[in-house]
């Protein structure tokens, strides 16, 4: 038998044992457990294009597991997602009873989400739906198998509401990466949590054990892997039990059984000095085992992770993330709408279930692996498949409101009734976009009324969606006080509108309105005055409010850096360098909106700005046309806040982030020798967002509904600001950081849209207005001699009440035909919240996030109450009459 002495350890024959040192002897995890975890890293597409994934994860993952599986009994192996067996089960469904055997062993894992997303790229109940085609799918696909580990092993951040949402779809463990290695009870702010488990970065850790040369290599660095985790696991009390995940890009199931009986002799014979029994387990099954000591003390973190690879969605994949975030906000309001509509018509048999189900997989389906090897493939499939589900949440939306409208009982009076819907879960009065098709009648005079005849102002924009005035027209006015939930009728009748102003507004010197005076100069908005609040929210002695100006962006979204890979100055520019004129485009009752246009050396920027009349709301649109798509291009617009102390806050999924509070505390810390996260997570930016970001100093806020993925608040620049300046990031042209990967050019016309706010206090009292600019209110055109109903002419399906509680979404249940509501607290405070139905109630249960764990709870007629905690996620089972 050969014997080699190597870094302190004795290699006798394959293996080696620990030396006679008295500190290895007095090993932690002495008579413990050793276990591999075996599995492979797999983003839908990163290695080569999604066709290629796809058959790889079948011939050589799979297909090989299932093999080694039927070999031996003691082999385990963890897939990191459900996705992955749609997609084999669509391949061969005659291994459905293997996989079937094998998972209800124990022994073959299936991750509990559906894919590894960016967290907050996706909206709070597009989230939950990862759980839905996780966990929820997996239990009734493989009945008797439990999913109860989330994998997500590449994404360096973690969302300030995803531990809840893990936990409370039932999943307690959390699998991750690129972290400083260990455990934690990583919570959420409402005290719910789930236990994460990280190696530091998984693929550093795995390659010494893949590329050992011999097996006595191989020993010697899992025995360092223990001797690594001694104190940390001692001074915890974490019973000895160390896991070693073994996953890489493309890894492959192993076959270390005569390692591993070696291993076991040795550790079992007299020698034995410090050495743990090795062997197969899954990620669920360990961390169980680990839990089941009452003593651990494990380390806490609560609050965002902040995602330092945020430039690859938004920002690099604009057009994709726009279809992305209007499909959730479309899906939700057809959800609430459809199921308004079934309980009107005492029947499901027409809820759009199979349509709901496919659009929310298509919305929910790209994960982390934008670009890569043949990128430009994922990226169209990705987008592809946001669009889908964006195009079908609108047909959706469509039809239930069509629907709903034609039950009202409505005035015949008039030719045609206008039905605005509202989908969210307060009363709202917001403008109004209602496009008419005036095919042979465009030269026809309009009014519109409301139900009691009152004329409503309105005006006709010079913007029509397809640029024939001769067969569309757009009309805009103010919906006043839409029910939560609900709907508010007007009627179309034609006739001569009442004779207006017809001066044409200017801003020079100033532009003045009930609410503000503003002063439009080179690059924006030079001056903000708030007219009720007394005083001036934009400085200009940097930028003006909405000003652009691009700079250069070298990066690549994702890779092994430590931070966010920051613009530089090289190729600055911005549209104070040029004199602007700014043109009074369109006037009305209604509002007035000002455009300048600009061009630059990448692209023709237009930017408008529209003050409206009787509501306190700024508008600013900046359209990047015929963008060249040079690449390292990147497009901000700045507003710079009047404030000597203001403090930012931002909407995440299902929360909001208060920056320099809700962060989790320190640095990220070690991953890898090389990648040392080391900027406390407090001072990562730009951050993710979801409708609205803000800027406050207690007494007034500036809150801006935001059109993108990703916002800044701190300047950029060489010669930086000491004061916030707000800034949305429109577009940055990066390129994947595979080396056989993509540009992210984006080259053609983009549009964004934004709307501000300003108000007494912070963030509070803006967060719904930004919430409203982007979950607009719907319209339904009905023709009244066509349709006579029973509904009302105004009326609410549901109203909730209750500090700061906002509805998610009212949807059908999965199983049978009772009514899902979710709910969630967005103010941080605990609340007394109510819920009434228009229908009577017979039956209520508080369920879990996917609707399975009933409890039942108490109601009266057509509502009941709650208690809803402090940032909570609630889940409410409704059977109806």
């Amino acid at each position: 038998m050969e014997r080699t002495l190597k870094n302190g350890l004795l290699a006798i024959g394959a293996l080696a044992v620990f030396a006679e040192a008295p500190a290895q002897n007095a090993s932690y995890f002495r008579g413990g457990k050793l276990y591999l975890v075996n599995s492979s890293h797999q983003d839908i597409a990163w290695m080569d294009s999604p066709d290629e994934c796809i058959r790889f994860r079948d011939e050589q993952m799979i297909t090989p597991a299932l093999k080694r599986l039927a070999e031996s009994e003691s082999y385990c192996f963890s897939v990191e997602d459900a996705l992955s067996l749609r997609e084999y089960l669509e391949r061969h469904p005659d291994r459905y009873s293997d996989i079937l055997k094998y998972t209800r062993e124990g022994r073959l894992e299936w991750g509990a989400t559906s894919k590894q997303p960016y967290p907050s790229m996706y909206d709070g109940e597009a989230l939950v739906r990862q759980t839905y085609f996780g966990r929820k799918w997996l239990r009734k696909t493989l009945p008797g198998g439990d999913f109860r580990t989330a994998y997500n092993e590449d994404v360096p951040g973690v969302a300030l509401q995803l531990p809840q949402i893990l936990a409370r779809a039932g999943i307690p463990y959390y699998q991750i990466s690129r972290h400083q290695p260990g455990f934690y009870r990583w919570f959420s702010p409402d005290g719910s949590s789930v236990l994460a488990w990280t190696p530091g970065q998984y693929h550093d850790k795995t390659m010494p054990i893949a590329e050992a040369p011999t097996e006595a290599a191989r020993t010697d660095t899992l025995i360092r892997y223990l001797s690594e985790f001694d104190d940390y696991y001692r001074k915890r009390h974490i019973p000895p039990v160390r896991l070693v995940l073994y996953s890489f890009d493309f890894s492959k199931p192993v076959n270390w059984d005569r390692y591993m009986d070696d291993w076991n002799g040795e550790a079992q014979g007299e020698n034995a000095r410090g050495l743990p029994l090795i062997g197969y387990s899954t990620s669920t099954r360990v961390m169980d085992e680990i839990t089941a000591g009452q003593d651990a003390k494990f380390d806490e973190l609560l609050g965002e992770r902040p995602n330092v690879w945020l430039y690859i969605h938004g920002p690099s994949h604009r057009r994709a993330l726009k279809a992305g975030r209007e499909a959730s906000r479309l899906l939700t309001a057809a959800e609430k709408f459809s199921t308004f509509d079934a309980l009107l018509e005492n029947t499901f048999s027409h809820y759009p279930a199979r349509e709901l189900t496919g659009a929310w997989e298509a919305a929910i389906y790209p994960d982390h692996g934008w670009g890569g090897n043949r990128g430009d493939i994922t990226d169209r499939l990705f987008r592809d498949k946001l669009e889908f589900a964006r195009d079908c949440g609108q047909a959706l939306l469509d039809r239930s409101l069509t629907s709903i409208a034609r039950r009202i009982n409505l005035n015949s009076a008039y030719r045609q009734a206008v039905t605005v819907f509202n989908p969210l879960s307060w009363e709202r009065t917001d403008p109004v976009t209602l496009t008419l098709d005036v095919e042979g009648r465009a030269n026809t005079h309009y009014r519109l009324v409301d139900a009691d005849g009152r004329e409503i102002p309105c005006q006709f924009t010079d913007c029509p969606p397809t640029g024939k005035r001769d067969e569309v027209i757009t009309l805009l006015f103010v919906a006043e006080q839409v029910p939560a939930l609900g709907y508010k009728t007007y009627y179309l009748t034609e006739g001569a509108p009442p004779a207006g102003n017809d001066r044409i507004p200017s801003a020079v010197p100033a532009y003045e309105n009930n609410y503000y005076r503003a002063v439009l100069g080179d690059g924006g908005i030079e001056s903000l005055y708030d007219r009720e609040l007394k005083r001036e929210f934009f400085r200009n002695d940097k930028f003006s409010g909405g000003e652009l100006f691009t700079m250069q962006s070298v990066g690549n979204g994702a890779g092994e850096f430590t931070d966010v890979q920051q613009p530089t100055m090289e190729g600055f520019d911005q549209l104070r360098n040029y004199r602007q004129q700014w043109q009074c485009v369109e006037t009305g009752a209604v509002r007035d909106v000002f455009q300048t246009v600009q061009p630059l050396k990448e692209t023709q920027a237009v930017v408008r700005i529209a003050f409206y009349r009787t509501v306190k709301r700024i508008d600013v649109e900046v359209d990047l046309n015929r963008f060249s798509g040079e690449n390292w291009r990147e497009f901000r617009l700045a507003f710079p806040v009047n404030m000597k102390q203001a403090s930012v806050a931002y909407e995440v999924p299902m929360g909001v982030v208060e920056v320099g509070k809700d962060e989790i505390k320190g640095a990220a810390g070690y991953s890898k020798a090389t990648q040392i996260y080391g900027t406390p997570c407090r001072d990562v930016h730009p951050r993710e967002v979801q409708d609205w970001f803000s800027a406050s100093d207690g007494k007034a806020g500036l809150t801006i509904s935001s059109d993108v993925a990703v916002f800044d608040w701190i300047d950029p620049t060489d010669r930086p600001a000491d004061y916030v300046i707000l800034q949305p990031v429109l577009l940055a042209s990066r390129k994947s950081c595979h080396w056989l990967g993509n540009a992210y050019i984006q080259p053609g016309n983009h549009s964004c849209r934004f709307s501000l706010y300003t108000h007494a206090g912070d963030w509070h009292n803006g967060y719904r207005q930004g919430t409203q600019a982007r979950q607009t209110l719907k319209v339904a055109v009905t023709d009244t001699e066509k349709y006579q109903g029973f509904l009302p002419e105004q009326f609410g399906f549901g109203a909730l009440s209750g500090q700061g509680a906002v509805v998610s979404t009212i949807k059908k249940c999965e199983d049978d035909d009772s009514v899902i509501l979710r709910y969630y607290n967005i103010e941080g405070n605990d609340a007394e919240v109510t819920f009434s139905l228009f229908r009577d109630i017979e039956s209520l249960r508080r369920t879990n996030l996917i609707e399975e764990e009933p409890v039942a709870g108490t109601f009266s007629g057509k509502g009941f109450s709650y208690r809803l905690g402090h940032h909570a996620i609630e889940t409410f089972k409704i059977g109806t009459k």
